[in-house]
């Protein structure tokens, strides 16, 4: 399950999820958007907050897709 996903059904602002495992709200975003690998204690703070549902690998797997549109935009960015 993705993060998002659980704090969609259980209806969670960042902030209270953040709080819930001891991170702070934009540490949770980039999270949950996939914006950078998260740290150990972060990873291990969202699984056990989560009760599991929400798995290591749920938070580092790359989707094709998004990792090529981030690369592109990166590119764009340079010239």
């Amino acid at each position: 399950m993705t993060l998002k996903d659980y704090l969609d059904q259980n209806k969670l602002s960042l902030k209270v999820f953040g709080d819930r495992c001891g991170l702070s709200a934009p540490t949770v975003l980039r999270a949950r958007d996939g914006i950078n690998i998260p740290s150990r204690r972060t990873l291990q703070a969202i699984v056990t907050a989560t009760g599991g549902k929400v798995s290591i690998q749920d938070l580092i797997s790359v989707d094709d897709e998004a990792a090529e549109s981030k690369t592109d935009h990166q590119k764009h960015e340079k010239i």
